[in-house]
């Protein structure tokens, strides 16, 4: 019963529109609850959980399905339920694009959320500016419905100079795009900031956390309002199919004035990029003087659209352009056409797999606009593109600011390819219209072909990399490349019994809900990279080529004993078998637990350590060996095995539900009531900050207690007792248990080493017979300066002034009195100007003369502006008269370069003043 999708569908798909083959963007969610599947080559509404103004991010498996969404802040999985561990992602609703999702290359069924929180205080003053962060996603988890990896959520990446203050801040603007490296296996996301691009390269391995820097000529730096809203942020960043051009707006590039707008300094910016190397190039200023926001480029990258506001001098926000530009025009600049003016505010452009561009954007001052434009063919000149305005209805959805960005290689026409499955004859052909002679093959093992469409049967299953090569006149053109993946037909079981506690007002008439979820496991041997989808006939099962027509999840069979069939995938494939699941149900044991005890927070809540109660209910009610027992909040959701709650659960006294699974089978429920205690006062978080050199350090939590018997101390590595000694930095727990009610309280320790200031640079400022000194350097802590001795005194400013010349030490130590470091400098001395009028004050010019040996001056010379030397000097000597081969020197600066003994040079200028006649 080996199965795979039918070839006559396959053949409908390529005829039916060749974008549709990359099915990962087939469905979108945004705005209020609005969503779009364009599964069906035809936009069908759909409504989702997002209610975001801007920022939104979705993703779908390569056949279309749905697998989850994103607002950058929560995660929906695919039944749009949160997932358990979605959320807390560092976006923000508000933020341009404040995610984008990225398949992790090689890897079946991982994902990456970058996202990008808003870079400003609007609404919220004291609230963090988070930056870019990127979070793992794995489809195994959570019944096969996907969940937020442990200990890889909020990846932080540098996109920011930590050491400049204004940079650290903000450390970022609201832009993220995505496009396929040229090695046609790994990405490029590409973020941009003040005067930079940073494109960080996603394989197989993970994230390179060092991204590669382009510098632009033109620097947006963070500009806020007196609304707290960082205007130069905003705008959307878009790279074009092909990888070749990246456009980005900045809806204010300053600050504007109340006299000429504030509203009226966009710019749309027009880049080259290199998908090789990830570097950004040849800015232009394709548009300015408006306030741009989205942009988007048609799938053969041949035209680029942008939405801009128009604003008056008052900032009356008038109206909204729809801007198209050639990109094949000599001038691109000049090729800019207007699609459409209207009421609308600007928002969003997004290109869809059935090669439309999708515009969101509402009517000014409308509240509940539930309407998207349409540009129906981007490719045309700007009079046969086919705008329709505000013509698709999403009701009850509504449309905002935003629309969900994708990797934008998803909607590139070059080549496809089908038949995936290992034995399969994998067939390939050419979706582009561009002309060629011939063309060569590389299957990416080892195999090539110089057919047109050639077929191919691989030997083992994996990933490979094809690369089609078009040939003109002989001339090879850059090869195209892509990765497949070969997958074997999911090894499963025929049959199944799926067995639930029988629920309901009848516990005895064998009707339950079932989770068909719970089947997907043992069907496949426990293996993580499946898909299952759940039909009640074994027909619609193998002609549903879209799985739209798979019964929900959490399914009430109809009939004691019914069957309903898997049809199980390996993920992200086109290979499928189908099983047979039969639903039976089994007398409820009732579970009734003793009350949980939990210890008061100090706000009315308690921790409750869940396995601990776990293990407690299975000693109390003697439950058989390999019980599995999850906890609830909903009695609906105990009864299907939905939402589990985590080990750790902070709540207020209650009722948790429980259900116990044994050997993969309902064996019961109940419910369990929490009790809150009262609980000794102690600090849920110390840190402890202390130089290297105080290691070993004993660590204990500060907590008074009555009598220490009554209470147990268990540190997270195993130790026992109230005190711990460590060794090293890092983040340690203990857990405080009441002995006479078994609750706790869990005490963590940041144990942090300073670091010892680093003396980055001195700049020195002459004033001629004295300096001012200026310490650069860097610090985690507070940091206090001394000149010239190291027992101090020491100050908080790195300034000193009326330094004399010669050689200094500067010593630096942060506050808490760790190392101290130091670095030497030369200060010279010398007049800043001297009056060569005889009158016995200032007539000669020489450098003042240092006493140590090794800073003796050997020779001095001195050079007019233009760098032509006018007198070496006698360092013993009386100095320069201020004449040349016996004339005066006019007055003016002139310039000096002075070699010591030891080698080193010193260089400065000093002014030759003369009294006017």
């Amino acid at each position: 019963m080996k199965l795979f999708l039918s070839l006559v569908f396959i053949i409908f798909l390529a005829l039916f529109q060749p974008l549709m083959a990359q099915r990962e963007a087939a469905n979108w969610y945004f705005g209020d609850r609005a969503g779009l599947d364009f599964n069906t080559g035809v936009p069908i509404p759909q409504n989702g959980n997002l209610q975001t103004v801007e920022g939104c991010a979705t993703i779908s498996d390569r056949l279309g399905n749905l697998l989850f969404y994103t607002d950058g802040i929560q995660v929906y999985d695919r039944q749009h339920n949160r997932m358990p561990n979605g959320y807390g992602l560092k976006g923000n609703v508000s933020s341009t694009q404040s995610a984008i999702i990225i398949p992790k290359p090689a890897n079946p069924g991982k994902y990456y959320i970058f996202t990008v929180d808003k870079p400003d205080y609007y609404q919220i003053e004291d609230d963090p500016i988070e930056g870019v962060n990127y979070t793992e996603i794995d489809m195994s988890l959570n019944n096969g419905y996907g969940d937020v990896v442990p200990g890889k959520k909020n990846i932080h990446l540098i996109t920011y100079n930590p050491n400049d203050p204004i940079e650290n801040e903000f450390k970022n603007s609201e832009k993220i795009s995505a496009v396929n490296h040229a090695d046609g296996s790994s990405f490029w996301v590409v973020t941009q900031f003040i005067d930079r691009f940073l494109s960080f390269k996603v394989s197989a391995q993970g994230v390179d956390t060092n991204p590669v820097v382009s510098t632009t000529p033109n620097s947006v730096p963070p500009r806020l309002d007196q609304y707290n809203i960082n205007v130069t942020a905003i705008g959307y960043l878009k790279i074009s199919p092909d990888a070749t051009m990246i456009a980005s707006a900045n809806s204010s590039t300053n600050l504007g004035s109340p006299r000429t707008g504030t509203k009226r300094s966009g710019k749309v910016f027009l880049y080259d990029f290199d998908n090789l190397t990830g570097k950004v190039s040849n800015e232009r200023v394709i548009l300015s003087a408006t306030y741009p926001y989205g942009v988007e480029f048609s799938p053969k990258s041949t035209k680029l659209y942008v939405t801009a506001n128009v604003y008056n001098e008052e900032d009356v926000l008038l109206n909204s352009d729809l801007y198209q530009f050639d990109l094949e025009s000599s001038n691109v600049i000049s090729s800019r056409k207007t699609v459409s003016s209207s009421n609308n505010v600007a928002g969003a452009l997004q290109l869809a797999i059935d090669g439309r561009i999708y515009r969101a954007g509402y009517p000014i001052f409308e509240e509940r606009h539930p309407y998207i434009s349409v540009i129906k063919n981007p490719e045309a000149a700007v009079n046969a593109v086919n705008y329709s305005h505000n013509s698709l209805n999403l009701s009850p959805g509504l449309v905002k600011l935003g629309l969900p960005p994708f990797i934008q290689s998803l909607f590139l026409t070059n080549f496809d390819f089908k038949n995936l499955c290992l034995g399969d004859q994998t067939e390939f052909f050419i979706t582009s219209d561009e002309p060629f002679d011939s063309v060569k093959w590389d299957f990416g093992d080892g195999n090539s072909s110089s057919a047109e469409a050639p077929t191919h049967t691989y030997s083992s299953s994996g990933s490979y990399v094809v690369s089609l090569t078009k040939y003109i006149d002989g001339e090879a053109l850059d090869p195209i490349r892509k990765e497949i993946f070969i997958a074997e037909i999911p090894e499963i079981m025929d049959k199944y019994e799926l067995v639930q506690c029988d629920t309901g007002e009848d516990t005895n008439d064998g009707i339950a809900m079932f989770n068909l979820q719970l089947a997907k496991d043992p069907l496949t041997y426990n293996n993580p990279n499946t898909q299952a989808y759940f039909y009640e006939d074994y027909q619609t099962a193998v002609n549903d080529t879209l799985n739209q027509l798979a019964v929900n999840d959490f399914y009430t069979n109809q009939k004691p004993g019914q069957v309903v069939y898997a049809k199980i995938y390996q993920f992200n494939s086109e290979c499928f078998d189908i099983a047979e699941v039969k639903l039976k149900t089994k007398p409820t044991i009732d579970l009734s637990p003793a009350p949980a005890q939990g210890c008061d927070l100090g706000d009315g809540t308690a921790e409750f350590n869940l396995e601990r109660i776990r293990q407690k209910i299975i000693a109390d009610l003697n439950l058989p060996a390999g019980i599995d027992i999850s906890f609830h909040q909903d009695e609906d959701e105990a009864a299907i095995g939905q939402n589990p709650l985590p080990n750790l659960h902070i709540s207020e006294a209650g009722t948790l539900y429980l259900r116990a699974d044994h050997q993969n089978i309902c064996y019961g429920f109940g419910s369990m009531a929490m009790e809150v205690n009262p609980f000794p006062q102690v600090q849920a978080l110390t840190e402890v900050k202390v130089c290297p050199s105080a290691f070993p350090l004993e660590i204990s939590p500060n907590i008074s207690l009555s009598n220490n018997a009554n209470f147990s101390f268990h540190w997270d590595n195993g130790n026992i007792g109230r005190d711990l000694t460590v060794t090293q930095p890092g983040n340690y727990s203990v857990e405080i248990i009441d002995n006479n009610i078994g609750c706790g309280r869990t005490v963590s320790f940041e144990v942090t080493a300073l670091s010892s200031p680093s003396i980055q640079d001195i700049e020195i400022e002459s004033q001629g017979n004295s300096s001012t000194l200026r310490v650069i350097y860097a610090s985690n802590t507070p940091v206090s300066f001394s000149l010239d001795d190291i027992n101090g005194p020491f100050q908080a400013s790195p300034v000193f002034r009326d330094v004399p010349g010669g050689p200094h030490v500067v010593y630096a130590k942060n506050t808490d009195n760790c190392e101290i470091v130091e670095k030497e400098i030369l200060v010279f001395g010398f007049p800043s100007f001297f009056t060569p009028n005889a009158d016995g004050y200032n007539d000669n010019w020489l450098p003042y003369q240092i006493q140590d040996p090794e800073y003796r001056i050997k020779s001095i010379r001195i050079f007019d502006r233009y760098g032509k030397l006018i007198k070496e000097l006698d360092p013993s000597g009386i100095g320069w008269d201020g004449t040349f081969n016996g004339s005066p020197m006019p007055s003016d600066d002139y310039w000096f370069k002075i070699s010591l003994e030891n080698g080193r040079e010193f260089k400065d200028h000093f002014s030759l003043k003369r009294e006017r006649n």
